[in-house]
């Protein structure tokens, strides 16, 4: 059996009586960031996707859970996302991806795609119209020598 790292991103973050609790219960070695919105906890299973399982199992009426995400990518450079879903919208996802000829998965990894390349270029085209007031409001030698100040802070 290997160790596996698997992030666990909460709803709403959680107080350390609350996370104690989750580590007492399950039985799992858990480190909250500082926001506890978000824990590390190391599982031992033979796969990445037993560990998901185990820990659904033994946190999903412990802590409000809204994603559990491998730590590291796989061989394949991906990472194993697990998102509770209702029966209906797992239907819905079926359904679509039959409609296009592919897996539930392959459909939800295209859309996560497609999603990431939206939010980039969305991203994007605001740090450009954000680099342009820039550019309009203040000379070159103004944020060059703020640029200087930064790195030396």
């Amino acid at each position: 059996m290997s160790v596996h790292a698997i992030e666990i991103t909460l709803t709403r973050s959680i107080n350390a009586v609350e996370l104690r609790a989750a580590q007492q219960e399950s039985a799992l070695l858990m480190a909250a960031a500082d926001d506890r919105k978000r824990l590390v906890v190391l599982v031992s299973a033979k796969n990445e996707g037993r560990a998901i399982r185990r820990i659904w199992k033994r946190l999903e009426d412990v802590l409000p859970i809204d994603v559990l995400c491998s730590l590291f990518p796989g061989p394949d450079g991906k990472y194993l996302m697990s998102i509770p879903m209702s029966e209906e919208l797992h239907e819905r996802i079926r359904s679509c991806a039959a409609v296009e000829w592919k897996t539930p998965e392959e459909y939800l990894e295209e859309a996560i795609a497609q999603a990431l390349a939206r939010d980039r270029s969305t991203r994007r085209a605001q740090l450009e119209c954000s680099l342009n007031e820039l550019l309009r409001t203040y000379s070159p030698g103004e944020i060059t020598g703020a640029a200087a100040r930064r790195i030396e802070e």
